[in-house]
């Protein structure tokens, strides 16, 4: 079968080559693929960008790709999925039995693997992933919604974190892949958009967000006044910006990994009894809401801007580092 192959260390190396057919083992099943999306972490890989800071360790050849959408071809040994079964899921492969898998926060485990990022991954005609990673997609849920699962459920994982209340105040800054979906799992919620200029702020406004500032002294006006803010920017000035966003006991959720490091006033959140949490990911059983929760938001296709066969993969690339697409659908 083919799959789209990072072939060495470095900068580069990409090939849609020839691999061996992959055989579920117990406990898995073997998909086929129906939609991969292109991440800007897989640009990473793909460009070299995966040292120690990153916390990969990938070895070559390697199979890219973590978001997914597809449907099961043969079910291992004691795996009960059905086959023809449509399915999204968990790009992280876990233990299940350590202390972190246990307390419902797998993305924590020491064991954690990351699907085409530590091990061959989903940019292929077929792959393997544990039964127990998936959720079953409903009929009517389409491939350009589904295909967003992976990074929803980083989304859908924030919000529960961020554990809002009735009245709370919204603010998402960075109005990305990841800002956007955060927008759309907040359905229902007023929510305040802060952002760039050439972030697309059109987009938010469309997606349902009430109010996109993107003028500094407009931001600047808002200091102080939101109960909880997600930092879905990745950027270390977007992490001081949020701080200071921040009403009295209000909670900032970094979502967001920016390089540099952020700088904001600890005396302010002592003074104010605000709170800063990291969200990472998602544990698997974020899983078993995601596809209700996605459905729940359909406005949220239009996020899926272009479609690209996996073979065409310089095409992809191009049109995600120009900036002309929002997302990029791959198929095989």
């Amino acid at each position: 079968m083919k799959a789209l192959v990072k072939t060495a260390p470095g900068p580069g190396g990409l090939e849609w080559a020839d691999v061996p057919e992959p055989r579920p083992a117990a406990g898995e099943v073997l998909l086929e693929l129906v939609a991969a999306g292109l991440c800007h972490t897989d640009l990473g890989m793909i460009n070299g960008d995966y040292g120690p800071g990153s916390g990969y360790a990938p070895s070559f050849p390697l199979v890219l790709g973590h978001e997914y959408t597809g449907r099961v071809v043969e079910a291992g040994p004691g795996t009960a999925v059905p086959v023809g079964s449509r399915v999204v899921g968990s790009a992280h492969l876990t233990c299940g039995t350590c202390a972190w898998c246990r307390r419902g926060r797998s993305m924590l485990c020491e064991s954690r693997k990351v699907l085409g990022l530590d091990v061959d991954g989903v940019f292929a005609e077929r792959f393997t992933v544990p039964a127990r990673n998936l959720a079953i997609l409903p009929p009517d849920l389409p491939d350009r919604l589904a295909v967003l699962a992976e990074p929803f459920a980083v989304a859908a994982h924030a919000v529960d974190v961020a554990r809002l209340g009735p009245g709370d105040d919204v603010c998402v800054i960075g109005p990305g892949t990841i800002g956007l979906l955060t927008l759309g799992a907040l359905a229902g919620r007023r929510v305040t958009v802060v952002g760039r200029a050439e972030d697309a702020p059109r987009r938010a406004m469309e997606l349902g967000a009430a109010a996109v500032v993107t003028a500094p002294d407009e931001v600047e006006a808002l200091y102080g006044r939101f109960d909880v803010v997600f930092e879905t920017a990745g950027s270390a000035p977007a992490v001081t910006t949020a701080t200071r966003l921040l009403g009295r006991g209000g909670r900032l959720i970094c979502v967001g990994l920016p390089a540099g490091q952020a700088s904001f006033s600890s005396a302010q959140l002592a003074w104010n009894e605000q709170t800063i949490v990291g969200s990472r990911a998602y544990d698997v059983s974020t899983w078993a809401s995601v596809p209700a929760r996605l459905g729940a938001a359909p406005a949220l296709e239009s996020i899926v801007t272009h479609t690209v066969h996996l073979s065409d993969h310089r095409r992809a690339l191009e049109l995600v580092e120009s900036r002309q697409a929002a997302k990029v659908l791959l198929h095989s």
